[in-house]
């Protein structure tokens, strides 16, 4: 199942890029059919081409963590291969996707403009102009190979765009209703003894931490903001704020059932335990209905529903005739390394490098062409995402806490 909303690989073309490649790459026939996809071909030279565009892009991203070692024969993600092994599937799938929503744009009368052609022409040439031969030929790059692939580039983003605009963009409030709560976290701490065996904390501790809640309970129905009862008793401590509706799997339960049961305002009457039975959370209600959350899930549950939608509409496109040369595919490996002309400019300055060669970036103008290229500059998967309130919440957490019992209780759900 191709998901269209997790790319991670980089397909815009920018025309002002400029590359070096570092090492000579193997000789191919760049007109030999690498894909077919129904009655539409797919040469080795394009795909190559969109590989080392991809390679470059990413190599410029990430290349400096590295080092000296080759971050395509690694296995990045865990996933048990290579990255360079997972980039090349990742290719030849965009590649796949591409074709299909350009044999299928007539079914949402997507064509291209005077315009948009003029604008891909401009991009060819200047990305042509932008790099010298030696980088053009290590990318199989070509005025030919380069259209043909921008051209896919920018059919894919009129039908993606042609195919969301089916969505139904009506989401109730009932839907997408979120509440808004801050939470204090505390904790009793293990410790290390000197054969560095874990030692539980004692009741004594728990008992102590628990009271540390309490007090801050105590304070806020006193008249204190939570934020000043909070300092009041660890200065340290921090205060987190979160978001959650009906939907919600990240919060923990107890947070969720605690806060569930309080108004505007109200702040829980009893530390809540956490499940590890090693610390207490304060709970305070901000709002039971957070109108802008609300209405960021509301945008939220829309994204959703176009990828699906997408996912959907290109599942049922599968083509009867899909091939890949497997064998000729093979024959590209990354034996090619690229650098922007700014790196090897400053690796001359140090003495790092004695050769370094500088290319002038084109101005260009990419119009409609590159704003497209924008939706997809995930170089790491990342692929999906979480509400932006949960993410606070856990990177706060976890720099409040230290203690693995912690971190465990804020991700987890209680039983």
């Amino acid at each position: 199942m191709m998901k269209p909303g997790k790319r991670w690989i980089t397909a815009g073309i920018c025309a002002g890029l400029a590359m070096t490649a570092l090492t000579g790459c193997s000789s191919v026939n760049k007109s030999d059919v690498l894909m077919t996809v129904d009655d539409t071909k797919v040469t080795l030279g394009e795909a190559a081409f969109w590989l080392r565009y991809n390679q470059a892009n990413t190599e410029m991203y990430l290349g400096g963590l590295f080092g000296d070692g080759n971050m395509w024969e690694q296995d990045l993600f865990g996933t048990g291969e290579a990255y360079g092994t997972t980039m090349k599937e990742q290719v030849l799938d965009d590649i796949k996707e591409m074709v299909l929503m350009e044999q299928h744009m007539s079914d949402y009368d997507v064509e291209l403009t005077a315009e948009e052609e003029a604008s891909i022409d401009e991009a060819v040439q200047a990305f042509l102009d932008a790099n010298d031969d030696k980088t053009l030929k290590a990318m199989y790059a070509d005025e030919e190979t380069v259209d043909r692939m921008l051209t896919l580039r920018t059919v894919r983003e009129k039908v993606e765009a042609a195919v969301k605009a089916g969505v139904d963009t009506n989401v109730t409030d009932e839907e997408a209703a979120q509440k808004s709560i801050q939470y204090v976290s505390f904790t009793a701490a293990s410790t290390t003894d000197e054969d560095g065996n874990t030692v539980e904390p004692t009741d004594e501790e728990k008992e102590a931490v628990k009271q540390q809640a309490q007090d801050v309970i105590d304070a806020v129905n006193g008249g204190e903001t939570l934020e000043d009862a909070v300092a009041a008793v660890d200065e340290e401590k921090n205060v987190v704020s979160a978001s959650y509706g009906d939907d919600d799997t990240t919060l923990n339960d107890a947070l969720k059932e605690a806060a569930d049961a309080l108004s505007d305002g109200e702040i829980c009457a009893e530390p809540v335990e956490m499940s590890s039975g090693n610390g207490w959370y304060v709970v305070y209600m901000v709002s039971t209905f957070d109108e802008h959350e609300t209405e960021h899930r509301k945008e939220e549950i829309i994204t959703e529903r176009e990828d699906e939608l997408l996912t959907t509409t290109l599942d049922g496109w599968e083509p009867e005739v899909y091939e890949v040369d497997e064998e000729l595919w093979d024959k590209i490996t990354f034996n090619v390394g690229f650098n922007s002309p700014e790196a090897e400019t400053e690796a001359t300055e140090a003495g790092s490098t004695e050769n370094a060669t500088e290319v002038t970036e084109a101005d260009t103008t990419e119009a409609e062409t590159t704003e497209a290229e924008t939706t997809e500059a995930d170089t790491t998967e990342a692929e999906a995402s979480e509400a932006e309130t949960t993410e606070e919440a856990s990177e706060t957490e976890t720099e409040a806490e230290t203690s693995a019992e912690t971190e465990t209780e804020t991700e987890s759900e209680d039983a």
